[in-house]
């Protein structure tokens, strides 16, 4: 879910943001929505936080009160259901699960981050290369034995969820190396406590997600390999937004100002790597790590639009591996996309 910066905002974007600004001021002053925005600790949050910060959410007439972090999407999505927040972030795997298999009535609203074409076709060729672009890793000790994705079989492995992104990719990279993901030993252990867990020996290894993923080398362990790049091929937007279909239906003015709220932040943060350095340092409001451990890690990829490939190959490939009961039909499940008028 990361890439190298690129400056990849499709032209007109800032005009469109000026003209924007301009209308909004001319408008007459409405009371804004409060609203709660769920996220789980990792650096791609940043160009929500720098949305707030910046006063873009609030130039749109939403009012964030709080941002709620969750150790992991599938208790976000529990509390978004229960209507603790009416935002959260999640992955599109855990949003195909919750809403296939636990019958929660979500709705993508908005891409949260991922990855540029042209990065995840080099990405495919060249494993080194998907070390510099993918935030997600698998982090083991050098003397652990662990050379391969097959020989995680039999061993000790955390994840933040079970049935979530880091279980399926993980799983999907064993199989697809002749391993048995059914024979490893799964366990759950929240992304900022893996690299810890995996110094100490309590786990083989284990998922995390950058700035984290960066940590684990810096602190002398060794990342396996990419299991975001081993599972998505042609889609970009892999980290989402969603709400419930409920709050969708009884406030859509409050959905399409999230909506414009975050591509104006996600593109703000593409427009130079000046924005993208700010938005990386608001980051760690939300994971609390240091502003240099932050800035060292792969930079974030913010796509503008969540398109309906970005949903349905995950959801075949979860269907394939046993994750999904029956094949998925997640057309209501992706929402209109923001697009500005030009």
């Amino acid at each position: 879910m990361r890439s190298i910066f690129r400056t990849t905002v499709v032209a007109g974007a800032t005009a469109a943001l000026s003209l924007g600004a301009i209308a909004l001021a001319a408008a007459p002053a409405q009371a804004a929505t409060d609203i709660k925005v769920g996220v789980t600790p990792i650096n791609s949050t940043g160009a929500l936080q720098y949305g707030v910060d910046a006063g873009i959410f609030a130039k749109n007439g939403l009012n964030v009160t709080e941002i709620v972090p969750f150790p992991a999407p599938p208790p976000s999505i529990a509390a978004l259901a229960a209507g603790a927040v009416q935002f959260t972030y999640t992955p599109t795997i855990p949003a195909i699960n919750a809403y296939e298999n636990g019958g929660v009535a979500l709705r993508i609203v908005a891409p949260a981050d991922g990855y540029s074409r042209v990065d995840l076709a080099k990405a495919k060729k060249d494993a080194t290369y998907a070390l510099k672009i993918d935030d997600t890793g698998v982090c083991i000790r050098p003397d652990s034995g662990i050379t391969s994705w097959k020989s995680l079989v039999g061993k000790t492995v955390a994840v933040p969820a079970r049935g979530a992104q880091a279980e399926v990719t993980i799983a999907a990279a064993v199989k697809k190396d002749g391993g048995d993901p059914s024979k490893i030993n799964w366990t759950t252990i929240s992304i900022p406590q893996a690299v810890d867990a995996v110094k100490s020996g309590t786990i083989d290894a284990g998922f995390t997600v950058e700035p984290f993923t960066s940590t684990c080398t810096a602190e002398g362990m060794k990342n396996l390999g990419s299991p975001g790049i081993q599972f998505f091929d042609t889609e970009l937007s892999i980290g989402v937004w969603v709400t419930t279909q409920e709050f969708a239906n009884a406030n859509p003015g409050a959905v399409r100002a999230f909506q414009k709220s975050i591509f104006e932040a996600n593109s703000f943060a593409m427009a130079s790597k000046a924005n993208m350095r700010k938005v990386t340092i608001a980051s760690t409001k939300i994971t609390e790590v240091p502003v240099a451990q932050a800035l060292a890690a792969n930079p974030t990829y913010y796509p503008l639009y969540v398109t309906r490939v970005d949903v349905a190959r995950p959801a075949q490939k979860m269907y394939e591996l046993g994750f999904l009961k029956e094949k998925a039909n997640v057309a209501g499940l992706l929402m209109k996309q923001y697009r500005p008028k030009n």
